[in-house]
Formats: structure tokens, C-alpha cells, sequence
């Protein structure tokens, strides 16, 4: 098969879009590599989704002119993407009339390309929004694109963009949509680490149209701390795929290593070798810069999943300590060169002191785990802890995980076993999973410090019990019965602590509600949470809850109180004092957690003990 006709990056991340200087760096690269489409989508431009209806300020026009004409100077073609589904009353004329005059304000300015997203909206009567979707597509077409001599295919996300099947919102979207109509759609699923000929297949005749893949790589806004710089792996173009956008990082400049084996991949869908494609993509993003490849190898794994660094992985797990050993002292030697492009180096500067602070303390780890065995030593121990909260103190990841087992392994060679229950107040329960988040160990020595008998496992003896996002649903609901307090981030609903509960991503701040509860720790207005963007557990709590903080955006609960007999969302009655918390899937991961994060929890948990 030949390249693919379409092809091109979509800046539709959430979180910090990317700059003025950012994009006019990209049209320069994107153009040469032939990826010569850019799709405008950044989900904090108000007026290209919340306020569609609404024409552009003078000075925002302005800016969304010079970059279509900074683009195509560049031999890139700009591509203006609307978002109106989320207030849209597609049975009103006039709503239609206003989708066709935002668009002609953007021709007036130059622009010539458009498209239509209905990604991520409320889906409740599936095939009648299709129907809809796909009317509004072709109306579009008549009253506004063709008149104005505008004869490519629509290009259209639906808000069904992910998996096979021929679903009723694809039923009804085929029986509106213009026939040429070219669809966005991520793969079996939202982020995917393999797309095959039959998936493309497949979902070619769900829709009953050609598909654009929107590619979910290397896209980072949902764990803010990690980079993917490897190449696109498991992707196969079947019959019925005309084109890729791939979503970029926040970080611009260091996603063009991935994005350069994406132009590679749509050039030549069938001669595509990753590891070849790797390796050109680093000369022509790093140049002869050799003190980047460790971090590059490092930050390699896709899908998100999969294993971070698997030569690490592997020398670690076979007790290749020398192997091990080497491989991180390369990461700790991390730098960027003198002939390194400007934008990269300052952009992966935090990866890069992370390299260093996870390579450091790899080596150490696996010096004390090569030799002989070593007596108890104080300073070696020392300087175990000292390693491990040098890397805990990096918002950035690079090998963290793999180096906190060597880490653990060492100490426990050294004859320290990891102490299970300090202090001696409280008894403190965390209920986590097999393989518990990042910061639920940190959770335990937090409340420890703070004088409670807090440990990870269950107890029935316990004063608290916190239920964290890893625990299972069965663990979480054996504890809903408890006449002792509760705190939760996970397993909202079947608690009855919520209604409804979801996980915004790329979200580093709350908004205090009840500034004088006790639970609010004397903090008041917007207070970062997060040391950088990242997950948030947003929830409807009961209506007996009071709420202490709320999610800026949509005004959701982030920190809700319920008391002891009052009702619960799923119609129980609270045995005890209840409260949610807005911790995610890193749960209190130090070098995510802020210092008011601490003080919120610490006052919800004694609020919650009374």
C-alpha cells in the first residue's frame, strides 16, 4: 500500500497548549517530514468549543490568521476544528445559522479547511445524536463550505470515535452524513497500542465511510508526569484508512522524535520498521547529541501500560545487577549538548534531572546488590533513603518505578525491612490492590508522622479506613457497612458516596467551597493541589454531603463531608462519618502532592476521627 493521502498531528490534548513558537517549530518539521496537516482543537480555547457561537475578539482572529499563514508559508495546510456539541440544539435552525457565521469569520480571515468535533459529549439517546451529528455535518456542507468553493470532504469526529462495532450513534450517523465525509476514529479503543488491518477494517464499515485515525500518540495529558519519545509501534493501514493525525505531548518540541516515525509510518504504512524508524527520528530531532539516547530508551513504552524500560525490566527481574547497573549509570549521565535545539533542552529538563536522580539511585541499589553481602551499615542504609527521596521529589518520571524496587530489594538485602504500622494513635487502614499505587507506601508514613498506627491491609480493629482507587470493588464494598469513618478516591458509587464519579485530566488546582469546615484546613479560593497537571476524582456527592471543594471547571465535588446517619447517595444511611477526597490513580505520590494537599488531607482525616 502507498502513504496515506491525509496526514498531519491534531493539537487536541487538554492541558497548556502549545505555543505561538511552539507550532511555527512544528510547521517547519512537519511540512519537510510530509506531515502536512494541522489540526487546531485546543481544548482551552473557549471560543473553538464552550462559547462556539460566539465570534473570535479582534486580536484572537488575528493570531488564528498569522498561523494559517504562518503555516502555510511552511506547506502545511491549517485545519480549523469546531467543537459545538456540547450546547448544541441541533433541531433549531438558528444554531445552524451560527455554526455556518463562526465559520465564515474564519474564512474572512484566510482560513479555508475546517472540521467538525463531537468528541466527548453526553451521548444519551445514541442513534438520534448520530442522525444529528451527521445533519449538521451536511448542512454545513450546503449552506456554508460549498458556496464558498470549499469542495474537500468534511472531516467529522464523532462522539462514538473508539471501537468496531456498528453501534445505533453509527446507524444514525450513516444516515446523515455526506456520503464523501471522512471520519475521525482512535481505534479499538481511545489509546491503543496496536491497530490492525481487520480493526480498520472493521470499523470502516461501522461507519460506512473512510477513517481518519486519530492517533492517541504520543499524547501525555493523562499522566502529566511521563514522556513517550519511542517510536509508533503495531500500526497496520487496512482498506478504508485515508489518513492519520497523531494527538502530540504537552511538550512539543520532544514529541517530534515519535511524530518524526509517524510521518515514516504514513509515508509507508507496509515497509515500516520501528526500531529503524527510532533511530533516524533521534538524528534528526537529538543530532549528534549521544547524552539524550539513555532517557530516549527509557521513555520508550507504548501503549501506557506496558512495560516502562524492558531491558531494565528484564536485568532486574533475572538479577543482573552489573546489566542493571550499566544501563543506569547511562541514564544518569543524562544531558543535554551544546548543539542541542534550544526548545528541546529546555523542555525536557525536567525528565533530565529526573534521569539523573533515578540513575544515582539505581546504581547505588544495585552496587549493595552485586557484592558480597554487606553488613548492616547505617550509612548505606542512609543513603538508600536519601536516594529514594531525592527521586520521590521529582514531579518528572524516568525509571521510578524500577528503581524503587532495586531500592527496596537493597534495603531489604541490608537486613531494613519496610516498617508496616507507625506511630501510635489512631489505626489507620489503606485498602489497596496487589500492586498499590505509587503514593500509598507514602500515605502510610505521612499519617505514621503524624502520630496514627497507620499500614497498608485491612483491619478490623481499625479507627479509619481509606479506600484508595487500587483496592478492589469487593474490598472497597466490604468496608461500606462499617459503623468506623471512611475517606475514598476510589469506588465512589458503590460506597454511596457518589451518584456519579469521574477522572478530569490535566487539572493541578481545586477551589475551596467551605472555607470555614474543618476539613478545609483554614485554606480559602484557588489552591494548587498538584505540584503539575494530572488527575483529579471528581464527584456528585449525596445531598446531605457538605462540600469543601470543588473542581474550578465544572463545579463539581473534589472534597465532600458526609456525617454519621446521613443519607448516602445509593439511599443508605451513613454509619459513620464518610468523606471523598480528590486523589486519583498516583493516589499521595510525593513528588506529585503539594503542601496544601497535605494539609487537606490531614484535616479531612481528622475531621473525619473527630
Amino acid at each position: 500500500m502507498s502513504g496515506l493521502a491525509y496526514r498531519g498531528v491534531i493539537e487536541g490534548f487538554y492541558g497548556e497548549p502549545w505555543s505561538h513558537a511552539d507550532r511555527l517549530a512544528w510547521f517547519d518539521r512537519g511540512g519537510a517530514l510530509g506531515l502536512d496537516r494541522y489540526l487546531y482543537a485546543p481544548k482551552d480555547d473557549p471560543w473553538h468549543r464552550e462559547t462556539w457561537r460566539e465570534p473570535y475578539p479582534a486580536d484572537r482572529l488575528a493570531e488564528l490568521a498569522q498561523l494559517n499563514r504562518d503555516a502555510a508559508e511552511r506547506g502545511v495546510l491549517f485545519v480549523y476544528g469546531i467543537s459545538p456539541g456540547l450546547s448544541m440544539r441541533f433541531h433549531d435552525d438558528t444554531e445552524h445559522e451560527a455554526l455556518a457565521a463562526k465559520c465564515r469569520q474564519l474564512l474572512e480571515a484566510g482560513i479555508r479547511s475546517f472540521a467538525l468535533l463531537f468528541d466527548d459529549v453526553p451521548m444519551e439517546d445514541p442513534e438520534a445524536l448520530g442522525r444529528a451529528h451527521g445533519d449538521a455535518a451536511a448542512r454545513l456542507q450546503r449552506s456554508f463550505l460549498l458556496p464558498a468553493g470549499i469542495t474537500e470532504p468534511i472531516l467529522l469526529c464523532p462522539t462514538d470515535y473508539a471501537g468496531l462495532e456498528r453501534t445505533p450513534y453509527r446507524v444514525g450517523l450513516d444516515e446523515s452524513l455526506p456520503e464523501d465525509a471522512l471520519v475521525l476514529w482512535t481505534g479499538s479503543d481511545i489509546v491503543v497500542g496496536e491497530v490492525t488491518a481487520d480493526d480498520v477494517a472493521q470499523a470502516a464499515r461501522s461507519f460506512g465511510r473512510h477513517l481518519v485515525l486519530w492517533d492517541n500518540f504520543p499524547v501525555n495529558d493523562f499522566d502529566r508526569s511521563r514522556l513517550f519519545l519511542g517510536p509508533l509501534p503495531g500500526r497496520s493501514a487496512g482498506p478504508g484508512l485515508v489518513g492519520i493525525v497523531s494527538n502530540p505531548m504537552v511538550e512539543a518540541a520532544p514529541s517530534r522524535f515519535a511524530l518524526t516515525t509517524v510521518a515514516e509510518w504514513a509515508a509507508d504504512p507496509a515497509g515500516y520498521d520501528p526500531a529503524a524508524a527510532a533511530e533516524r527520528a533521534y538524528v534528526t530531532v537529538a543530532g549528534d547529541d549521544g547524552g539524550l539516547r539513555a532517557l530516549v530508551e527509557a521513555c520508550s513504552a507504548w501503549p501506557p501500560g506496558a512495560p516502562r524500560w524492558p531491558r531494565l525490566d528484564a536485568a532486574v527481574e533475572a538479577g543482573r545487577w552489573e546489566g542493571a547497573e550499566g544501563m543506569l549509570a547511562r541514564l544518569g549521565q543524562t544531558s543535554a549538548a551544546p548543539s542541542t535545539p534550544a526548545d528541546l533542552a529546555a523542555q525536557l529538563r525536567p525528565w533530565i534531572v529526573a534521569a539523573r536522580a533515578a540513575g544515582a539511585a539505581g546504581v547505588l541499589a544495585c552496587r549493595i546488590l552485586a557484592g558480597d553481602r554487606p553488613a548492616v551499615g547505617a550509612a548505606a542504609v542512609d543513603a538508600l533513603h536519601s536516594a529514594r527521596r531525592e527521586l520521590e521529589a521529582e514531579f518528572a518520571d524516568v525509571a521510578r518505578g524500577a528503581v524503587f524496587v532495586l531500592i527496596d530489594a537493597a534495603l531489604e538485602r541490608l537486613g531494613v525491612a519496610h516498617p508496616r504500622t507507625h506511630g501510635d494513635g489512631a489505626v489507620v487502614a489503606v485498602l489497596t490492590g496487589a500492586n498499590p499505587a505509587p503514593g500509598d507506601r507514602e500515605l502510610v508514613e505521612f499519617l505514621g508522622a503524624a502520630g496514627m498506627r497507620a499500614h497498608l491491609g485491612d483491619d478490623l480493629n481499625a479507627d479509619l479506613v481509606i479506600v484508595t482507587r487500587t483496592a478492589t470493588e469487593d474490598v472497597a464494598r466490604s468496608a461500606a457497612g462499617r459503623a468506623v469513618p471512611l475517606l475514598a478516591w476510589g469506588h465512589l458509587v458503590p460506597l454511596g458516596l457518589a451518584s456519579a464519579s469521574s477522572v478530569p485530566l490535566s487539572v493541578d488546582r481545586i477551589r475551596i467551597a467551605s472555607a470555614d469546615h474543618p476539613a478545609a484546613a483554614g485554606l480559602d479560593g484557588e489552591v494548587v493541589v498538584f505540584r503539575g497537571r494530572s488527575k483529579l476524582t471528581v464527584a456528585d456527592p449525596p445531598e446531605d454531603a457538605a462540600v469543601i471543594a470543588r473542581e474550578p471547571e465544572s463545579g463539581r465535588a473534589v472534597i465532600g463531608f458526609t456525617p454519621a446517619g446521613s443519607r448516602l447517595a445509593d439511599g443508605g444511611v451513613a454509619p459513620a462519618a464518610r468523606a471523598t477526597f480528590f486523589l486519583a490513580a498516583d493516589g499521595f505520590a510525593p513528588w506529585l502532592v503539594t503542601q496544601e494537599t497535605r494539609l487537606l488531607l490531614l484535616a479531612t482525616v481528622r475531621e473525619l476521627l473527630g
